[in-house]
């Protein structure tokens, strides 16, 4: 193994970086989707219910915004993406070119791309919310995942993704749950809690 990474370092470590963070992407990808519309087996449960079959200690997001744009860079799955797209590329850079300067580059500009991308994508899909044609009611007795964690007895907003009227949608949540909700748990969006801010509770299996 050593002698395998000695031989080329730099092609060593980009496959390193690019394989771990396409597993988690791909994950991230089934999470989503099984956690959003995979839960026909789930009730809402009380405050006593138990931990979601995709609890997480993840961190949440950090969020840090581009200018006034409103863009959210630094995330969790803006960060996979940029390993994951940076590490291919600079992989691809590397084989064509068998240049570790172009190589370098590449990795860094593609990376950079993905996260703006992913950030584009997710301010694209809350900016849903406020064009008058998404009803966030209609998120009531959906299944969500929890995107920034959610404290406990109404004391504070976190984030939740979720699927309404076919959308992928950020939405704000508060939860009266005696714990937080995590990064990565299901939640079942039980009722409105303020004007659009989406109330939700933990879930569990029959």
């Amino acid at each position: 193994m050593k002698d395998w990474f000695m031989t080329d370092p730099l092609r060593s470590t980009l496959l390193c970086v690019a394989v771990p963070a396409t597993v988690i992407m791909i994950l991230q990808t089934v999470m989503i989707f099984i956690g959003m519309a995979g839960h026909s087996d789930v009730d809402m449960p009380d405050d006593n219910g138990i931990d979601g079959v995709f609890g997480s200690d993840s961190p949440d997001a950090v969020d840090v915004h581009l200018g006034d744009s409103g863009l959210r860079i630094f995330t969790v799955r803006g960060i996979v993406a940029f390993f994951a797209v940076g590490g291919w590329a600079g992989l691809s850079a590397l084989s064509l070119s068998g240049s570790p300067a172009a190589a370098i580059i590449t990795a860094f500009v593609a990376g950079a791309l993905a996260l703006l991308l992913v950030a584009w994508f997710f301010k694209w899909a809350a900016s849903l919310n406020e064009n008058g044609t998404l009803q966030m009611e209609n998120a009531v007795g959906k299944v969500g995942e929890v995107y920034i964690t959610i404290p406990p007895e109404m004391g504070g907003t976190g984030k939740v993704n979720v699927i309404i009227q076919g959308r992928l949608t950020e939405a704000e949540a508060m939860t009266d749950s005696d714990r937080p909700l995590k990064y990565g748990e299901p939640g079942g969006v039980v009722g409105m809690a303020v004007g659009n801010v989406l109330k939700v509770r933990p879930i569990q299996k029959n």
